[in-house]
């Protein structure tokens, strides 16, 4: 009877041992948001765009983020610290250091990485040694309409046609049917059509100043001087340091530090 008792007695240590063993490998992501602030690719720190803010989170079994010109959706599952991912993109295009950083960070984040985290930081890291690290979302407990600046809520959900180049006016360029060159605005993200392509990026207004991010757009090819025009326009709005309302905030004007305007009227 002894020897059962003894005997009942390592297999209910076993099953516990095991049980605490299989909980230590559980890592719970669900819930939680991250912006990147490393990525190191063979033994190199990768330098993150200015102005571009790379993001994952965590919700269930799905994942979601922005990986600095498209976003990026799908299904997770992690076993033994290891991460795996499923991921659909969209499909927009930008600058080709862009685009390059951009697929660096995707190919390491489907890579099988190693999970280590804490509270406040989470890191990635897959069997070439290429990091992703990342710092909790100070955002993601916030709502949208606090972490906003006035004049961004102020645009928020509105258009705006371009009337005027760098003292160059559009009605001289395109006729009234056409649709020109526009501007819209939905929380901290711009987009728009620039004379031929669609296009997009983040901004952030603080005081008057304006940072835009990372331009990115479609490209699709079009008659030389739209093509001209569109690549001003994209210029002077990636460079505007100043943004400002006037006429009773129907009109909208986006100021470089060399003086180039863009000059929006309210649609």
């Amino acid at each position: 009877m002894k020897r059962v008792f003894i005997l009942i007695g390592i297999v209910l240590m076993f099953i516990v041992n095991c049980f605490v063993l299989s909980a230590a490998k559980t890592v719970n992501l669900n819930g939680t948001s991250w912006e990147l602030s490393e990525i190191k690719q063979n033994g190199l720190n990768l330098q993150i765009p200015s102005n571009t803010k790379i993001t994952v989170s965590f919700s269930g079994n799905k994942i979601n983020g922005f990986s600095g010109i498209n976003k990026f959706n799908g299904t997770y599952r992690i076993r033994d610290f290891v991460l795996s991912t499923t991921l659909n993109t969209t499909l927009m295009g930008g600058s080709e250091e862009l685009m390059n950083f951009e697929m660096t960070f995707l190919d390491i984040l489907q890579s099988s990485p190693r999970i280590s985290y804490n509270a406040n930081t989470l890191t990635l890291k897959n069997r070439n040694g290429n990091t992703l690290t990342f710092r909790k979302d100070s955002n993601n407990n916030q709502s949208d309409s606090n972490s906003l600046s006035n004049l961004t809520k102020e645009l928020s959900g509105t258009k705006w046609e371009l009337v005027k180049i760098d003292r160059k006016e559009m009605k001289d360029i395109f006729s009234p049917n056409d649709d020109g060159i526009t501007i819209s605005f939905s929380g901290n993200r711009i987009s728009g059509n620039s004379g031929v392509n669609n296009y997009f990026c983040d901004y952030i207004v603080t005081a008057g100043n304006i940072t835009v991010g990372t331009i990115g757009s479609t490209k699709i090819a079009g008659p030389d001087n739209l093509m001209k025009l569109e690549r001003q326009y994209l210029e002077i709005l990636q460079n505007a340091k100043k943004i400002s309302l006037t006429n009773n905030k129907t009109t909208l004007i986006f100021t470089t530090d060399s003086g180039k305007t863009l000059i929006f009227e309210k649609i």
